[in-house]
């Protein structure tokens, strides 16, 4: 199945947030969904709650590990990757309202 969007989440430090993030993306429609967690260098187990994620969900998210840089370099890390017919950045520390966001896709 073509994925229609790819969610880019830009993540540095966020333990305790990404968990919540990934969370509010599970929707019945998930397999059209593209999740790219960017960690940007975490020095706390954001990585390894989003690698967690993506061996749930191996189809639908990626993690890309890569040194600090800033919160551009983390979509512009992500971009070339993407292969959602439409991009969105969510941040970390924020989710989508589940049910809206599987009326969207």
């Amino acid at each position: 199945m073509e994925k229609q969007i790819s969610i880019i989440i830009p993540t540095y430090n966020m333990e305790a947030y990404i968990g919540k993030c990934l969370d509010s993306l599970l929707i019945p429609e998930f397999d059209a969904v593209e999740v790219l967690v960017v960690n940007d260098g975490s020095k706390d187990r954001s990585s390894e709650i989003a690698h967690s994620y993506a061996d749930r969900y191996p189809g639908s998210i990626r993690v890309i590990d890569k040194p600090n840089g800033n919160y551009g370099s983390c979509i512009n890390a992500a971009l070339p990757l993407a292969t959602g017919r439409y991009i969105k950045v969510l941040d970390a520390d924020d989710t989508f309202d589940t049910a809206a966001f599987s009326s969207f896709v």
